[in-house]
């Protein structure tokens, strides 16, 4: 989250908008009560994939497939999205989402308990987009610090 609202204002006035896709399934979200990330940090993930230009993202916490749809559409040509999610409900509604966005081959959605999945992944990854319950970041500290390449951005 960024707190300071001079920067927050900053990188909200760089950003273009979203797909009416992504838009629709904001709308949706909110109406549901499914946490997505807010305006400042889609703003500022754009950025980061403008400039970073990851092409291997893992993201922990899909929810409803929001957070790597924006990644998808908004990385660099040829990223992939590795996203992880435990919820049965959300797993079905993100499916259903990447679906509908036509990113089946560039987004793979991962069934299961971060800390257990994270242990299994032997990849390495450009970008990881943390976005799970924060309490948890203690526990997959060591597995995503072994998983970041080497000048990669978390």
């Amino acid at each position: 989250m960024i707190n300071n609202e001079r920067i927050a204002a900053y990188i909200d006035l760089m950003d273009k908008g979203n797909t009416e896709l992504l838009d629709r399934l904001e709308r949706q979200a909110k109406a549901d009560h499914v946490p997505i990330i807010r305006k400042s940090t889609q703003s500022l993930l754009k950025f980061l994939l403008a400039f970073a230009k990851p092409t291997g993202i893992l993201e922990v916490g899909a929810a409803v497939g929001f957070s790597a749809l924006l990644m998808s559409e908004y990385g660099p040509p040829g990223c992939h999205i590795t996203t992880i999610e435990k919820d049965g409900e959300r797993i079905i509604q993100a499916r259903e989402n990447i679906k509908r966005a036509g990113k089946e081959e560039w987004i793979t959605l991962v069934e299961g308990d971060a800390a257990k999945v994270l242990k299994g992944l032997r990849e390495s990854y450009d970008m990881i987009f943390m976005d799970a319950a924060k309490g948890q970041y203690p526990i997959f500290k060591p597995d995503v610090l072994r998983i970041l390449k080497p000048g990669g951005l978390l």
